[in-house]
């Protein structure tokens, strides 16, 4: 049984995926199996955009203009800022489990050049990648710590303002980044008036979406959605504090950031997007656990279904 097991890997590594579908204008720059996932990135030469796209089906994980290499693309990330708005002053300490193109952290450094941001992301290759591709660049107050996301927050002495939890493999997040116990370890690394922001995908894409909000509800106060209008992303914000936020005070306090910061998109418009969680819960969903955490197992029986 374990040769048979070596032998599936070996097969995986020495075989890459079947390549996908380009459009006529894409050309294909590069790519590779990292010890994680295949990774590609093509740049459609009509459309000046650049991306990076993982799996074979060729999942779009991050774009960048080729015009404007700084500006956020995708909606999701617009949408996760709405969390300043959450925060009583400007973010001191932020993290961000995951990288991607480097989007969301790079935008946050030039927004807030004072602040100390971490990034944890466990594929080396995707920093690489983020770098020679997407001009990622890291200085003094950004920094990339390559490891697991889990383990660099359960060491962490540092307490954060904002942790921004973006860390998908392909099209499905670790199933050790999901669990109740992973939300504690998280909470206690938030300073008392932090804030947790989480993408996630939308319950058509997510068997375990409503167990992902009665999880988040299990470790923290108050949980506020916002939906994505054009894409299927879910973003979940959570509070430390107990103070409950109403979207009016939320969306003053946008209104006073976009004014201050000039935002290239609009960041008052993200609120309009909030949903009440409790229009999702469900409380025969069960809470993901260390024990429990079926997501990578659904994810394949999915696959093989089709």
């Amino acid at each position: 049984m374990l040769q048979k097991i070596y032998l599936i890997i070996f097969c995986f590594i020495l075989f890459p995926f079947e390549g996908f579908a380009l459009e006529p204008a894409e050309k294909l720059l590069m790519e590779r199996n990292s010890l994680y996932q295949y990774i590609a990135v093509t740049e459609d030469t009509s459309k000046h955009k650049r991306y990076l796209r993982n799996n074979k089906k060729g999942l779009i994980q991050g774009v960048i203009s080729l015009d404007a290499p700084g500006k956020l693309l995708f909606e999701y990330t617009q949408t996760s800022f709405v969390s300043l708005a959450f925060l009583q002053m400007n973010p001191t300490d932020v993290l961000f489990a995951g990288l991607g193109i480097g989007a969301m952290p790079g935008y946050m450094n030039r927004y807030y050049p004072e602040a100390n941001i971490d990034v944890v992301e466990i594929d080396t290759d995707i920093i690489q990648v983020a770098k020679e591709y997407f001009y990622f660049k890291e200085n003094k107050n950004l920094m990339v710590h390559p490891g697991d996301a889990r383990q660099f927050i359960k060491r962490s002495k540092k307490k954060y303002d904002i942790i921004f939890l973006d860390a998908y493999q392909s099209d499905y997040i670790p199933f050790h980044l999901t669990t109740v116990e992973f939300l504690r370890e998280v909470k206690n690394i938030l300073e008392d008036n932090g804030v947790v922001v989480s993408n996630i995908l939308s319950p058509n894409r997510n068997k375990f979406f409503d167990s992902m909000i009665m999880t988040y509800k299990k470790v923290f106060p108050y949980l506020y959605i916002f939906k994505g209008k054009t894409a299927g992303n879910f973003v979940f914000v959570v509070t430390k504090s107990s103070d409950l936020k109403d979207k009016d005070g939320i969306e003053t306090i946008a209104k006073k950031i976009q004014s201050l910061k000039k935002f290239d998109f609009d960041l008052p418009e993200t609120v309009s997007r909030f949903e009440h969680s409790m229009a999702y819960e469900w409380s025969g969903a069960d809470i993901l656990t260390d024990d429990f955490a079926p997501v990578n197992l659904y994810k394949y029986q999915d696959s093989e279904a089709k």
